[in-house]
């Protein structure tokens, strides 16, 4: 009978402490998610930012070209700035839309897949940005200085003020860009997507706390892996 107590009360003390350790364990999880969460809202305030400017844009150019509207030199760029923007913005909202539809109680393994769709989204973001970047600063250029010009009591026509040469040589090197600066990315890719500094480039381009985020939920995800009965060192 005093065997078989001690392995009862043996048994009693193992599920208490199996129990307590399966607490602490997720405590400690709550605590790496918390931080990654964090990280990962702070980051929400570019894309906020996006959708401001975003709007703040349509609004003027979508006052220009009705001032405007049958000068289709100048409809042609200001169109151009709004298709650019509307991108801008609709991308941007599915960023938004991704980071709150991320379920932080759920596993880590999924929690890594939602960032990682979002890390992608914001790399080919700053991507297509970078590749119309040309083009759209040269129309955006003549659709600010003409809504500056609007402000005069007869406001004359900026594109009859610029050298049309000028004007032309832009958009074509706008359009030019467009194609080479693909190849050139691609070629980069194809390259050096193996090179730590290309990997730290693309988290840098993503958010520093999106970064940071992941490293924290993959350190996590290791110490769960790693067998129970292993001492501490």
């Amino acid at each position: 009978m005093q065997l078989e107590e001690l392995e009862r009360q043996w048994q009693v003390l193992s599920e208490r402490l199996e129990q307590r350790l399966n607490l602490d364990r997720e405590v400690l999880r709550l605590m790496v998610l918390r931080s990654a969460r964090q990280r990962v809202n702070r980051g929400a305030v570019w894309p906020a930012l996006d959708i401001a400017f975003c709007l703040a844009v349509l609004l003027v150019t979508g006052s220009t070209v009705g001032n405007h509207w049958g000068s289709w030199s100048f409809v042609v760029p200001a169109g151009i700035v709004m298709a650019a923007t509307i991108l801008l913005l609709v991308d941007s909202i599915r960023q938004l839309n991704g980071l709150s539809e991320i379920d932080w109680g759920g596993a880590v393994a999924d929690i890594q897949a939602s960032l990682s769709r979002l890390q992608l989204a914001r790399i080919r973001q700053f991507k297509w940005v970078i590749l119309l970047s040309p083009l759209v600063w040269i129309c955006a250029l003549i659709v600010g200085l003409q809504w500056l010009l609007d402000r005069q009591p007869e406001p004359p026509l900026i594109l009859d003020k610029l050298n049309p040469w000028w004007v032309a040589v832009n958009y074509a090197f706008g359009l030019l860009f467009i194609p080479f600066g693909h190849a050139v990315i691609g070629f980069l890719a194809g390259r050096f997507q193996s090179r730590g500094w290309w990997q730290r480039a693309l988290a840098d381009v993503s958010g520093s706390g999106m970064k940071q985020a992941r490293e924290e939920l993959e350190r996590w995800a290791h110490a769960e892996e790693l067998p129970r009965d292993i001492p501490a060192q």
